[in-house]
């Protein structure tokens, strides 16, 4: 009797967490959100302060630790070779991300096309518009996360009891 009950609180334990990982997943999606936030205005600043080329921006952003999440940086070129396209090796550097969810790519992607195009006005003002979209996905997230979070922590702990009480 004693090992049923175990069982039961196990499995009650396992189902709440399973539901407390499904909504932390949802959770990152706001998080990542928040780090491309920080990227476009890093990426502004940097335009507009000194009007550094791609490959200046791309040290700048290497050397900033609250872009973790964002693995693709790390991949980012510092300087330029002969025969390197910059948005060829940006595109790359996306490819190797696991972390971004599609739309936030396709934002990524695009940044990759602004940056070095023309001059720093007409960029800074290119990252303004993603900043608009990038604020429409993290409204999503946001939403998803309030109406699915509660539903996954609640969901698991419910299966995790009916598994207990099966066993019982």
């Amino acid at each position: 009797m004693i090992f049923r009950i175990s069982a039961a609180i196990i499995f009650t334990v396992a189902g709440g967490l399973i539901g407390c990982s499904l909504a932390e997943k949802l959770n990152e999606k706001r998080r990542i959100c928040a780090e491309i936030e920080h990227l476009f205005q890093r990426i502004k600043i940097l335009l507009n302060r000194k009007s550094e080329d791609v490959f200046a921006i791309c040290r700048e952003l290497k050397s900033d630790s609250s872009l973790k999440s964002l693995k693709f940086i790390r991949y980012l070129p510092e300087k330029f070779s002969a025969g390197e396209n910059f948005r060829r090796e940006w595109h790359k550097s996306l490819e190797k991300d696991d972390c971004t969810g599609q739309e936030e790519r396709e934002l990524l992607s695009r940044l990759g096309e602004i940056l070095g195009s023309s001059d720093s006005a007409s960029q800074i003002e290119a990252v303004s518009g993603l900043q608009a979209e990038l604020k429409k996905i993290d409204d999503i997230h946001r939403e998803n996360l309030i109406k699915k979070g509660r539903l996954y922590r609640a969901a698991g702990l419910l299966f995790g009891i009916m598994a207990g009480i099966l066993i019982l």
